[in-house]
Order: structure tokens, then sequence, then C-alpha cells
């Protein structure tokens, strides 16, 4: 009786980041944590703070796209909520910032050169970030309903501010160093 081999299947070989990549992702993910912790201002009814690390996180994903965004604005994001005392906010910070950066950089990545599609990913990615910050401290934290809403102004202004620097910043770096958003 023959035995009968079935023909060895070898697994693909695994795909690995570049080390270019994986230096970018962590300058960009430095700076989004130092900026947040740069402008740092507190909103005392809910513990919450306005800053402007939402530049950073609209910057990565509307220059490098929907990974930049998600990683950079997620971790550097909650690293800067740990730094600051706020660590009870890195969970949703991660979840709520890194959707963000994901959702901007899906939707702007697909034709930089109009100004509105831009808009609509600042808008949609900020909306995603608002959203969760305002369910995270009704629910989980419990501020109450008033305290809870009473941060979602707070909120819109740093996804204006924030989104309006980032889309400046990385229309310019773009402008100047064509190759770069290709990293």
């Amino acid at each position: 009786m023959s035995e009968v081999t079935e023909p060895v299947v070898r697994p693909a070989p695994a795909k690995f980041v570049s080390p270019r990549t994986v230096a970018l992702y962590g300058v960009l993910t430095a700076l989004t944590a130092a900026i947040t912790y740069a402008s740092y201002t507190p909103f005392s009814p809910t513990r919450g703070y306005f800053n402007l690390g939402e530049s950073m996180v609209f910057f990565s994903a509307l220059t490098f796209g929907w990974s930049a965004g998600a990683i950079c604005g997620g971790i550097g994001s909650a690293a800067a909520d740990i730094l600051l005392g706020s660590g009870i906010y890195a969970p949703i910070t991660l979840m709520a910032k890194g959707a963000e950066g994901f959702v901007a950089g899906i939707i702007g990545k697909r034709d930089t050169s109009k100004p509105v599609l831009i808009a609509v990913a600042i808008g949609t990615g900020g909306a995603c970030m608002i959203t969760g910050y305002f369910l995270y401290e009704l629910f989980i934290l419990d501020v109450g309903l008033g305290k809870a809403l009473a941060e979602v102004p707070i909120n819109v202004g740093q996804v204006v501010i924030g989104g309006t620097i980032g889309a400046l910043l990385s229309y310019y770096v773009k402008r100047s160093y064509p190759k770069v958003a290709g990293a």
C-alpha cells in the first residue's frame, strides 16, 4: 500500500512595516502627545480639557492616510491623557481620536484637491470624536446630561481649530514636499 503525501503548503511571507513608516508614526505620535500636552486647557465640569492636539490628528490623517491618523491620533492623544493625569479619559481617547483619524484619513485621501472633501473629512472625523466623548461622559463617567452637553461646544471648537490647522499644515507640507505623502 503506497502512502499518498499532500504537497507542502508554505505560508505567505509576513508583510512587515518599513522602518521609515515606524519612525514616521513614532514622530507623529510624539508630536500629537506633545502638542496636546502643551496646549492643555482644563474644563472642570467634566474633568476634560481643550487642546490643539487635534491639529496633529488631522495632519497625520490628511497627509499620510487612515492608518497614520488612527494610530498617531489614538495613541498620541491617549498618552497625553495619561501624562496630564486624566487617565480616566485614556480609553475613550484611544477609541475616539483613533476613529477620528481613521475616518478623516479615509475620506480625506480620496481627493485632496477638493476643499469640500477635506471639510467633510474633518467634520465627519470630528463627529466621531465628539460623539464618543459625549457618550463616555454620559454613560461611563456618569457626569450628567448637562455637563456632558456643556463639553460638546468645547469639542466642536477643538475640531474646527485643530481641523483648520491640520488641513493647512497638510496642504503646505504636501505642496512643498510632494513625495512626503507617499511615505
